[in-house]
């Protein structure tokens, strides 16, 4: 069983995101620092597909290299 990325004490309910959530998030983050904030709805609709892409690819690869494992 992998461990979590932040472990939650026995006993707390907590719900995490998934890892295509959270790399998602760390794509956007680089995106935007990059490129800054977009303006139209257009413009975050494309920075927000190219981070779910870049996640999805993440989590694939993690599989492909067996990195998902202990």
């Amino acid at each position: 069983m992998v461990s979590p990325m932040f472990p939650v004490p026995s006993g707390a309910e907590a719900k995490g995101a998934t890892d295509v959530k959270w790399f998602a998030g760390l794509a956007m983050q680089v995106i935007i620092d990059q490129q800054g904030i977009p303006e139209t709805d257009s413009a975050r609709d494309e920075f927000a597909l190219w981070a779910y892409r870049m996640a999805q690819a993440m989590v694939r690869a993690e599989k492909t290299l067996h990195a998902d494992e202990d």
